[in-house]
């Protein structure tokens, strides 16, 4: 069983470290070729977390529903660290799509964003093909339907498949920390529906909702990471989704973001 499970693997792309300077980066401040309007929560400026230069992370279209060109710039508001299950949270992290013509200059700071929020180091990012696997939760695998033995040899062949760097990730099978159902947490707490309480699985609501066509793709799988000092909960990870037809389209404002940790 754990072989026919190796052959569910999925092409994406890993994010790994850059020893040179990119315009894929994780931390610091937007390098934009035109300004933006920088999002809020609560009147409040959120804080830039990661940007993806497309150009650069995905020139050969391996992940073929992204932009051929443009940057994807990530925002998430640090103070309140929302976590994506109730559908209030929504103004809690941003996704914009950047694809001005000038010469990249870096984005002014909002007056009234908190120093602190900046990253206080960068990371730069270089992308390299990668298969990713399915988590067994995922696939509704029973304990009982395969052995212990077969169990832990999946799980190490997942582990020594990331190795040691930071999941970070764009496409293909996310790494839960948790569950790992997150396309029908996003299509149902984007549509309306609480999903903190059992109750907001068995409404109305959430059967028309599960009816609807889910295109949600993984747009950013984004691991605490010490190199730019960021730990999400304990040892958590965001993950930030999207519809495949509204990124073909160039429209990131709909983005869902799920964050876990242990």
């Amino acid at each position: 069983m754990i072989g026919d499970v190796k052959k569910l693997g999925h092409e994406c792309l890993r994010l790994l470290g850059s020893p040179t300077e990119t315009y894929s980066f994780l931390g610091g401040l937007p390098i934009v070729c035109q300004e933006i309007k920088w999002p809020e929560n609560n009147e409040e400026p959120l804080s830039f977390i990661a940007q993806l230069d497309l150009s650069e992370i995905n020139a050969d279209q391996c992940i073929d529903w992204l932009p051929k060109q443009g940057r994807l710039l990530f925002f998430y508001d640090l103070e309140e660290c929302p976590w994506g299950f109730d559908p209030k949270d929504k103004n809690g992290w941003a996704v914009i799509y950047e694809n001005g013509s000038e010469e990249p200059f870096e984005q002014p700071l909002p007056l009234n964003i908190d120093p602190e929020s900046i990253a206080p180091e960068i990371k730069y990012l270089r992308s390299s093909r990668f298969t990713s696997y399915p988590d067994l939760d995922r696939l509704d695998i029973s304990y009982t339907e395969i052995s212990d033995e077969d169990h832990c040899d999946y799980y190490e062949f997942i582990a020594n498949n990331y190795g040691d760097d930071p999941y970070h990730q764009v496409g293909g099978y996310p790494k839960p920390v948790q569950n790992d159902s997150m396309e029908e947490e996003c299509q149902l707490v984007s549509g309306g529906v609480y999903c903190g309480e059992p109750e907001g699985f068995t409404s109305e609501k959430e059967k028309h909702l599960r009816d609807q066509p889910n295109d949600w793709k993984l747009l950013l799988q984004f691991d605490s990471d010490d190199d730019v000092e960021v730990m999400w909960g304990d040892c958590g990870r965001l993950y930030i989704w999207v519809r495949e037809s509204d990124a073909k389209q160039c429209n990131f404002d709909n983005s869902w973001m799920i964050m876990q940790c242990s």
